[in-house]
């Protein structure tokens, strides 16, 4: 057996066909090649959070049909890159468990022993349903019980009847957007949906590329949310994330100024620093944030501000504020606020 060091290299010492999925802000592929040089600390994990890389490893051997998941979270360090211990201590936990046979079935004692480690979480159902709607697409599964159900209820929207409606059933329904009826089902809805099924709505669309056709239809709701004259604050949040899967465009970047031009709820500032945050490559979007966060109280700032520094992609550009000679009064208090904090 030649030396393992990294997750990859045992997984395919170990005989088995498996991908990788991020868990972190919503559920994406992860290339396995991306994800080699992350192990070997060449470049940082792409999408932290809370100073963890959150995994799903999706595996199986060829000869058998059942197929396994290990949802793994492993600690950065301040530059966003993986700490080797991490790995290398699980891999030893499993090794010194199951050996290098990673398949076939576990006694309850063994799986308990597998599960109880440092290195493993359980994903919240909403992003459990989201993995599991992708890799039955990928599986050629059928769709739950619960996506007729929905399909059922969107053609007629009311008050009443979406209290049954499963989580899995908008998670697959939003891996089949590409089917036209279902695209011209969900933005007809999308007018009309009570608020309840709504959010479950949104949350799953999270992890799932939009067509033009459903962007501006959530557009269009969020504008008349706004309009109303008592705009839901969880709402906008929730109507916001949907986009979290879908490329920037300055059509949102518009709509995001407008939101936060009023007074924003902290759900809308966490929604795009969480989900939206790639949007905050604009210059003018990102000023208007950090002065919209700098109004909220020292402790919600430290902690999306820090966040948002650990993200590769927006880390110069939040970095570059702290030295900025423009940046506004409020803005130059919460930094000072923070590096007291610190």
């Amino acid at each position: 057996m030649t030396a393992i060091n990294t997750l990859t290299e045992f997984l395919t010492q170990a005989d088995t066909q498996f991908q990788l999925f991020d868990l972190g802000r919503q559920v994406r592929p992860l290339d396995s090649a991306e994800f080699v040089r992350v192990e070997q600390q060449a470049i940082p994990y792409p999408w932290p959070l809370q100073q963890h890389a959150w995994l799903a490893v999706h595996f199986f051997q060829r000869a058998e049909e059942k197929h396994y998941l290990w949802f793994l979270k492993f600690a950065l360090d301040e530059r966003g890159l993986l700490v080797s211990a991490g790995p290398k201590h699980f891999m030893d936990l499993v090794v010194e468990t199951l050996g290098y046979k990673l398949t076939g079935e576990l006694d309850d004692a063994t799986a308990k022993r597998l599960a109880d480690n440092p290195y493993t979480f359980r994903p919240a159902e909403a992003k459990m349903a989201s993995l599991h709607a992708k890799l039955g697409c990928q599986l050629e599964q059928a769709p739950s019980g619960y996506y007729q159900a929905l399909c059922h209820y969107l053609a007629a929207p009311s008050e009443e009847g979406w209290q049954q409606l499963g989580l899995q059933g908008f998670a697959d329904l939003a891996e089949r957007l590409q089917q036209e009826s279902n695209l011209a089902l969900v933005c007809k809805a999308m007018a009309r949906l009570p608020e309840a099924p709504l959010h479950a709505l949104c949350q799953s669309l999270e992890s799932a590329p939009l067509p033009p056709a459903l962007q501006g239809a959530l557009l269009e709701r969020i504008a008349r949310e706004q309009e109303s004259a008592h705009p839901n604050p969880e709402t906008l949040a929730y109507l916001c994330r949907a986009f979290a899967a879908t490329a920037s465009n300055g059509q949102r970047i518009n709509k995001l100024l407008t939101l936060l031009e009023t007074h924003p709820s902290p759900s809308l500032l966490l929604a795009i620093a969480g989900r939206l945050w790639p949007d905050l490559q604009d210059p003018a979007l990102l000023d208007l944030f950090l002065e919209r966060l700098a109004e909220q109280p020292t402790p919600f700032f430290n902690q999306v501000f820090a966040e948002l520094v650990t993200l590769p992609l927006l880390r110069p550009q939040v970095l570059a504020t702290l030295r900025s000679p423009t940046r506004s009064e409020a803005v130059s208090r919460a930094i000072g606020r923070l590096f007291k904090a610190g």
